[in-house]
């Protein structure tokens, strides 16, 4: 089977899809699928495949591709390729709707993966009439044979949208790459002193929740003052952040690390006591919460999106609301000082993430998408 992998943004900036599509690109390789990928931004990122960037000016909001041969120049990819599939991932941007028209009209099997919960996620009668008057889209969504949704959030977000049969496939995480690793260890390998200490990685973009995580941590500190908190990842957020910390005195117990390399992640994730995902909307899944499960580390989200599935009502970690500070703290707190609840959480999120996130479990259901229209 040869597959055409479509992504609008396949670099650094792009944040979780741009994973979601590297690592399942590597994984259904080694299930002997033959993948291309096709974007139109590429910056640092590679999973060991063929890589067709499409040309094209980009707008300075979205980044996307509004070159009007766009659509052209990745027909004659597709063409090229052979494809018995095309993949496409986001439900919002051009590219990938482009490539599901192209699909359908050269009568090859066309799948879009959303990955997309926005603000107001429940208001059903706003987003399905926003969508009633852009009839176009509703069209472009209609060429899909079959949507991939990687939580049920996304699942009822894009039922807005259309009727097109969605499946509930989760994101993925490689367990063979993020293990759990003895606290001492995993500090000593990232030179981190052996205090407390919170972690949070991902884009410093603003509906993370870092602002809420920030003046939570504030709190924190009261209670336990050699308390740690690391921030991994980059973003135009980062000088604001920065100067927040010194404005609220607590620069010196807060490191911002900036990019990590993926060789040194799970140490980075098992290093920390607690992981903090703080996101205030728009979460879909949350890549990060099974990494940081995965390495053994108990976690504390948002009641936000897929963070809630994956956390299962709080039976795999803490669940407190969103932009709410002081619920924020008092779990950390309570978190941090309870040892053999840790224990607890992290015992049974590295089950969870083995036996039903593994991204050998994970491309298997994506590829019985792709061969069977009734999977579900």
């Amino acid at each position: 089977m040869k597959v055409a992998m479509v992504v609008e943004w396949f670099d650094m900036k792009a944040g979780g899809v741009a994973v979601h599509v590297k690592q399942l690109t590597e994984f259904l390789t080694k299930y002997g699928v033959e993948v291309e990928i096709i974007t139109s931004s590429r910056k640092g990122m590679d999973a060991g495949v063929p890589i067709h960037r499409i040309s094209g000016p980009k707008d300075p909001f979205f980044r996307l591709n509004v070159s009007p041969w766009a659509s052209k120049e990745m027909r004659e990819i597709i063409e090229k390729g052979d494809f018995d599939a095309v993949h496409a991932h986001h439900a919002f941007s051009r590219t990938p709707l482009s490539a599901l028209h192209i699909a359908n009209d050269l009568g090859m099997r066309a799948i879009l993966t959303t990955h997309t919960v926005s603000f107001m996620p429940d208001y059903e009668y706003l987003w399905s009439a926003l969508s009633y008057s852009y009839p176009v889209y509703r069209i472009m969504l209609s060429k899909a044979d079959r949507i991939i949704a990687v939580s049920s959030a996304a699942e009822r977000f894009i039922s807005y949208f259309t009727d097109v049969p969605t499946t509930i496939i989760s994101n993925g995480v490689d367990t063979s790459a993020f293990r759990n690793l003895p606290k001492e260890e995993a500090k000593k390998r990232m030179g981190f002193d052996p205090a407390p200490s919170f972690l949070y990685v991902g884009r410093l973009v603003s509906k993370k929740g870092l602002f809420t995580l920030l003046l939570a941590f504030r709190s924190v500190k009261k209670e336990i003052r050699d308390a740690r908190l690391r921030i991994a990842g980059k973003g135009k957020l980062k000088p604001v952040l920065k100067s927040m910390t010194k404005a609220m005195g607590i620069g010196e117990s807060v490191e911002f690390l900036g990019y990590v390399p993926d060789n040194k992640m799970n140490a980075l994730f098992s290093s920390a006591d607690i992981f903090v995902l703080p996101s205030s909307f728009g979460e879909s899944f949350g890549i990060v919460l099974l990494e940081a499960m995965a390495s053994g580390t108990p976690v504390i989200g948002t009641q936000v999106g897929g963070i809630e599935e994956i956390l299962a009502d709080g039976r795999y970690g803490v669940l407190v609301p969103p932009s709410e500070p002081e619920k924020l703290s008092e779990a950390m707190v309570q978190l941090v000082n309870d040892e053999e609840r840790r224990r607890i959480l992290s015992k049974r999120g590295l089950k969870r993430a083995r036996n039903e996130y593994d991204w050998r479990i994970v491309a298997k259901k994506v590829i019985a998408a792709y061969e069977k229209p009734d999977v579900s």
